[in-house]
């Protein structure tokens, strides 16, 4: 009976530990996209001292996602956003499209740690 109450404890933790980190990865990939939202607005907009304020935000933002994503993800997928992410600020100095299209594929990425992540049917069997 000792065995079964372990087991049970056991996999409770398991599962609740992965509720919460789908959870956390979830809000932390909702407010990286409303922030690069924000910046090709302001971009769009030519309100260049608005948009650079919020590709600094993003960049905090990131680092710290970075750090507490990185043991769940694979990190190639980690460091190919975090390539993009390093071109934004100068992307958007020279007022280059480019940075639109970068934006689109950081936000690729992060719903794709997202749904790499999550357990769906097709990717448990």
């Amino acid at each position: 009976m000792k065995r079964l109450i372990l087991c049970i404890t056991i996999l409770v933790i398991i599962i609740s530990g992965s509720v919460i980190s789908l959870f956390l990865i979830y809000n932390k990939n909702q407010q990286l996209i409303e922030t690069l939202d924000y910046v090709t607005e302001f971009a769009e907009d030519k309100k260049t001292d608005q948009a650079l304020e919020k590709i600094e935000e993003f960049s905090r933002s990131w680092k710290k996602y970075y750090i507490c994503v990185s043991f769940l993800v694979e990190s190639s997928c980690l460091e190919d956003i975090s390539a993009s992410c390093a071109k934004l600020k100068a992307l958007l100095l020279k007022d280059s499209e480019e940075l639109y299209s970068e934006c689109e594929t950081i936000k690729y990425g992060i719903t794709l740690i997202f749904n790499n992540e999550f357990p769906y049917l097709h990717s448990i069997f």
